[in-house]
């Protein structure tokens, strides 16, 4: 005896009959096309996430390399320091001018009754401060300038004066600027019979430092 379903047709259970065998192929198809969707989202939002965190690890590391930097800074700055200060030390051993030989040699060549009434010096053709205003000053290279003015007893023996001085060591140029009768000038005071006030510009080539071949003394600082 076979059961007999005695519901209405809408109430009944859905069977397979088998008329449209396509459809379930079509919802697998859906179904794997939404997988592979979905599978694409997750690796894509993956990758974002990667390429974020890597962009924030680099930004870190960048700010920590310029935190270094301000660091290392001072460094750098000492360094510059330290260069101009050797430099700045060079150019004024390289300027270094024996005034005390100059003055021994002026002493020396002065002839009888001449006198110097003020000195005064400069570098590469500087007008020196304390000179007299009516004073010129020679030009020079690269050496020291001395203006010089003194009293004389005759206009001849202020010429003397410049020849002697043309021997002084080093020097390159000896400009007589005045010569003039009125006594001393330079707010000096003369010997007897020194009754011509003069001026001169002297230039001089600058000093050759000698290379050093020992130890420097340990009285001057060396080790030794």
């Amino acid at each position: 005896m076979r059961p007999i379903n005695l519901l209405p047709t809408r109430y009944q259970p859905v069977r397979a009959s088998g008329d449209r065998p396509g459809i379930g192929y079509a919802a697998l198809g859906v179904l794997g096309v939404l997988l592979v969707m979905v599978l694409l989202y997750v690796v894509t939002n993956n990758g974002i996430k990667d390429a974020k965190s890597k962009t924030a690890d680099a930004q870190a590391e960048q700010q920590a390399a310029q935190a270094r930097i301000g660091q290392l800074q001072a460094y750098g700055d000492f360094t510059s320091l330290k260069t101009s200060r050797e430099a700045a030390v060079k150019g004024v051993a390289s300027a270094r001018f024996d005034y005390e030989r100059l003055m021994r040699e002026i002493a020396l060549l002065l002839p009888h009754n001449t006198y110097l009434t003020n000195l005064a010096a400069g570098v590469g053709g500087a007008t020196p401060g304390s000179a007299p205003a009516d004073a010129a000053t020679s030009v020079s290279a690269s050496g020291p300038v001395v203006t010089i003015t003194g009293c004389a007893p005759s206009h001849p023996g202020v010429a003397t004066a410049l020849v002697r001085l043309r021997k002084l060591h080093n020097v390159t140029d000896v400009n007589l600027t005045s010569s003039a009768k009125g006594g001393t000038s330079g707010g000096g005071t003369g010997g007897p019979g020194c009754t011509v006030s003069w001026t001169a510009a002297l230039s001089f080539q600058p000093e050759i430092s000698q290379p050093v071949t020992g130890p420097v003394p340990a009285r001057l600082g060396g080790g030794q």
